[in-house]
């Protein structure tokens, strides 16, 4: 987790405008496990700034994925955000469609780091960042089936 004073140096650094508007999303995003979406993020920031609209916060998920902090996770329904700069994989529950973190472990990043390397090194491909995502259940949704309250997936 960030303390707010970490995130306002590192949004410094990387010549981000620091205001209370853009700290209180920031850290939303950036200490949050669960890659929240848009409107995930507005519902966790209305109640320290009510009049803040949809708008501020697109804008500055623009900052700061352009700054290199957070990184934009594109699904069929919407976009998640992602603050794990790091390389690693993400479970993504085909029910619910949360979004997490695989155990973080040197293997599981060697791994990815291995066939970025791989990949980049064996085309004329520039490799700005990976993604490597697995679909499944998460334990909840898994549980909900096994007691018959989900349909097949």
């Amino acid at each position: 987790m960030l303390t707010q004073q970490v995130l306002v140096e590192r949004m410094r650094e990387w010549a981000v405008r620091v205001t209370p508007q853009r700290l209180a999303i920031a850290e939303v995003i950036l200490n949050s496990t669960d890659h929240p979406t848009v409107q995930q993020i507005y519902e966790r920031v209305k109640g320290h700034f009510p009049s803040m609209t949809l708008a501020t916060i697109y804008s500055t998920l623009g900052v700061l994925q352009k700054s290199g902090l957070i990184q934009e996770l594109p699904f069929q329904k919407m976009s998640r955000y992602e603050p794990n700069m790091e390389p690693h994989v993400n479970l993504v529950c085909i029910e619910c469609e949360n979004v997490i973190d695989a155990e973080a472990s040197h293997d599981v990043q060697d791994v990815v780091l291995g066939l970025r390397e791989k990949i980049a090194g064996s085309s004329d491909f520039e490799v700005a960042w990976q993604r490597v995502d697995f679909y499944g259940l998460c334990p909840r949704c898994a549980a909900a089936k096994r007691r018959g309250e989900l349909s097949e997936v």
